[in-house]
């Protein structure tokens, strides 16, 4: 416990301007460091990995630290300390409050960066910038640490994450977040091999906004649709967030009907309703189920627990009431609904062609669940990086002047097997790589195409 705490010391950039609010009282500070204690032991799902003993030890060490803490800024800090160290994707603290966060935004420079190829690379720059600070410069050094050793001291820990391969993500992505005024020191490898230094400032940027940017951001609609060849077709499916994306979807079916081939794409899928996936899923399978995940949550009973501190699991044999008890006790009961899969009914016309299903880092939630039943489709492969390994439920919390989520679910494969906390790894796995960031190719998607166009449509 102490060990996990002393590599959470904050290196703090220094703050040019401005007052940070300070506004939460000391009863304001526990209460709400006090309702994550409270509801993680009661609701979380996966409470028994953590441990209540575990839990407990770190609450009292909460205490002082956030109420030490000088302004709203970094009480929230500690809030997302404490709930990074559930490691769980789903269990964390909403926006800030009182509080302006810049994250990829300095004066003059827009700056994105990504894990590539082991190294923290940039992958978007503002075009007015783009000779200063290259795609595929590396970044070597942000105020005097390594790139690695200030993610890891400075960002990481303050990162609800399910698996090492999103905290890693998210941070790199998240790496010098911080408020206006907040100064950097960075140094980089261009592609040439030069090494610069910079001094980024979070500020305004002094250019129109939204910038001019390489490569550019495009707005992306929940479902896209575009062709290669005119035999392989490719539909991007980047939200299951309400159910018009599967009005949206069924416009789209017409054209799609032609297809040969297909790519689906949701690497950039971050979830939503997991059925809204489920329907779409039921025009690529020729099955009459879908075996999609399945999920269980946690039971409490105030008696059944009460009685279970007096249970050891030798005297659960037998008998069933005990054996709940015990379980309650030790925050392990759990709802235990029969298996169902879900019913492919589906009257329309279905679309069984060579499939690839490209996946990605950012794929996540109902993203997730969206694969669980391809293990089972024979026509359809995944492609890609292994995913955020994260899904569930959120459970809302009211904090002072924000909010914060809890994950309230367990899902597993149909067979009990775990892919939260793990992710689901790609059938036929392709990496972006630092030559690909600097030509701005998406890697992936061209070796889609490659292989498809080697696969017999029949």
């Amino acid at each position: 416990m102490k060990r996990v705490l002393l590599t959470s010391v904050l290196l703090m950039p220094f703050l040019l301007y401005g007052q940070i609010p300070n506004t939460f009282t000391d009863v304001e500070k526990i209460y709400g460091l006090s309702t994550i204690w409270k509801e993680v032991e009661y609701n979380f799902a996966y409470f028994e990995k953590i441990g209540a003993r575990n839990w407990d030890s770190l609450y009292k060490i909460m205490i002082p630290r956030a109420l030490n803490t000088k302004n709203d800024y970094d009480y929230y800090r500690e809030l997302s300390f404490f709930m990074a160290f559930l490691k769980d994707g789903h269990t964390r603290v909403g926006r800030y409050p009182n509080v302006d966060r810049y994250t990829t935004v300095y004066r003059g420079f827009l700056i994105e960066f990504g894990r590539i190829e082991g190294k923290v690379i940039v992958t978007r720059i503002n075009t007015s910038k783009k000779d200063s600070i290259p795609l595929g410069s590396e970044l070597l050094e942000v105020n005097g640490l390594s790139a690695d050793e200030y993610l890891s001291k400075n960002v990481k820990p303050y990162i609800s994450a399910s698996t090492d391969q999103s905290r890693d993500e998210e941070a790199v992505f998240f790496i010098m977040d911080g408020l206006p005024g907040m100064e950097y020191s960075i140094k980089i490898r261009k592609p040439n091999n030069e090494i610069k230094t910079f001094k980024l400032i979070h500020g305004n940027l002094g250019e129109k906004f939204p910038p001019n940017t390489v490569p550019e951001v495009k707005t992306k609609k929940p479902v896209e649709l575009k062709w290669f060849d005119r035999k392989i077709a490719y539909m991007a499916l980047n939200s299951f967030e309400d159910t018009t994306i599967i009005n949206a979807f069924k416009k789209l079916l017409p054209e799609l009907y032609r297809a040969e081939k297909l790519i689906l794409d949701i690497r950039e899928n971050t979830g939503g309703n997991s059925e809204i996936g489920f329907e779409i899923l039921k025009y690529f399978s020729e099955d009459k189920y879908l075996f999609t995940h399945y999920s269980r949550s946690r039971k409490h009973i105030a008696h059944a627990k009460r009685n279970g501190a007096y249970i050891s699991s030798e005297d659960t044999a037998g008998s069933d009431w005990k054996k709940e008890a015990f379980l309650d006790f030790n925050n392990k009961f759990y709802t235990e609904d029969k298996y169902v899969p879900y019913l492919n009914d589906l009257k329309d016309k279905r679309i069984i062609v060579p499939t690839l299903v490209l996946i990605g880092k950012k794929t996540i939630s109902a993203g997730e669940d969206f694969l669980i039943p391809l293990k089972r489709i024979r026509h359809i492969l995944t492609m890609g990086e292994t995913t955020c390994g994260s899904t569930g439920t959120l459970y809302e919390i009211k904090l002072p002047g924000s909010r914060g989520y809890i994950c309230g679910l367990q899902s597993f494969y149909p067979d009990g097997s775990e892919y939260v906390g793990i992710g689901i790894a790609p059938d036929i796995e392709v990496k972006r790589t630092k030559q690909g960031i600097i030509n701005m190719e998406d890697e992936v998607l061209n070796y889609a195409v490659k292989y498809l166009n080697k696969v017999d449509p029949k």
